[in-house]
């Protein structure tokens, strides 16, 4: 019997082991995610369900120009955050800089259900570097109680005989500079030493008659709080504030504007990589990428979620632009070395 109880024994220890080291369900997983987001960007309700999916803790700080975000990756803060949502022109930028790594890819099940088109963007061929979060356009917001003439060109901005009423600039380096351009009949994307010193030439103009600059959210609420009638404003921030004040509008100019991505990106040397990826995989299921859309009013690039958005949303031109729309829309890419000609010009526009 003593021999039994000895053998009965080792053998419960050898089971117990067992089960100590076999992988954890995801339930159980726990951990920490260090999440890097715009101010506002996410439901508080996603990220509680994907705590309860995967027994981990999120926590969520957020930024309110993507040059401030940048400048604190730069600083040391990659290697306090998992992942990070950043502009699209950033992505290639940021993998040069060594912030972030090529994707296993293997390990993102959800890339079956975007759009064909967001397989292979043009600011991340074959999404090496990054996954789509939302995508929208950027135009003119404005109070429509609060200017005095139409509003349908960047000429309200930049041309002192049509401005409608006080505005504010967006305190963003290449939507500003590439409202600019494209109200002076180039491209966003120009590294054209001419027309950029054109460019600020506008903006600093501009910047004498203004209110002052102002964050995307901040700028809105001024808006909203009657300190300013107008503003450069990202299309989904406007149908958020919209729901407290329906005076407010959204237009994009007849000039064109900036179609963009914002990317999910891991960073290099961040913390818990694991829970960064299946944080991906998450926000790429359908129901989740649904709730996103519809708490933000962005466009989502899954596919599979179009379906479980309400019918207004589907149908809202703001949300989803029609075609002979979309051909105006430029996308800000990535220009490399040549950044420095917008950064010397923001520089200067910020610094007189």
């Amino acid at each position: 019997m003593r021999r039994l109880g000895i053998l009965v024994l080792l053998l419960a220890l050898v089971a117990l082991g067992i089960f100590l080291l076999r992988p954890r369900p995801a339930s159980q997983a726990g951990g920490t995610l260090y999440f890097l987001n715009w101010a506002d960007y996410i439901p508080e309700d996603l990220l509680r369900k994907f705590e309860r999916e995967t027994g981990a803790k999120v926590v969520l700080d957020t930024f309110e120009s993507p040059e401030a975000m940048l400048a604190k990756l730069k600083a040391g803060a990659d290697r306090e955050f998992s992942l990070v949502v950043a502009p699209d022109y950033y992505v290639l930028q940021m993998a040069r800089e060594g912030l972030i790594a090529p994707l296993e890819k293997g390990r993102l099940k959800g890339l079956a259900n975007l759009d064909p088109f967001f397989l292979d963007p043009p600011y991340d061929p074959g999404l090496q570097y990054s996954i789509p979060y939302l995508w929208g356009t950027t135009g003119l917001a404005y109070r429509e109680d609060l200017v005095q003439g139409p509003v349908d060109s960047f000429a309200v901005l930049f041309d002192p005989a049509r401005q409608v009423g006080p505005f504010l600039l967006l305190d963003e380096m290449r939507e500003t500079i590439g409202a600019a351009l494209k109200y002076l009949g180039y491209s966003v994307n120009t590294t054209d030493p001419e027309a950029l010193e054109r460019a600020k030439g506008v903006l600093l103009e501009a910047k004498g008659r203004s209110v002052g600059f102002s964050g995307g959210v901040e700028a809105l609420n001024r808006i909203l709080a009657g300190d300013a009638a107008l503003t450069l404003a990202y299309s989904g921030d406007v149908l958020q504030a919209k729901q407290e004040d329906e005076r407010l509008r959204y237009v994009l100019p007849k000039e064109g504007g900036t179609l963009w991505t914002d990317a999910v990106v891991i960073l290099k040397r961040g913390p818990s990589q694991d829970l960064a990826y299946r944080f991906m995989d998450f926000l790429l299921e359908p129901e989740n990428a649904a709730a996103l859309a519809e708490y933000t009013r962005y466009a989502t690039p899954v596919a599979k979620a179009l379906p479980l958005l309400p019918e207004e949303m589907r149908q809202d031109p703001t949300v989803f632009p029609p075609e002979e729309v979309r051909q105006k829309l430029e996308y800000l890419k990535d220009l490399g070395p040549d950044i420095a000609l917008y950064d010397r010009v923001w520089t200067e526009v910020k610094a007189r």
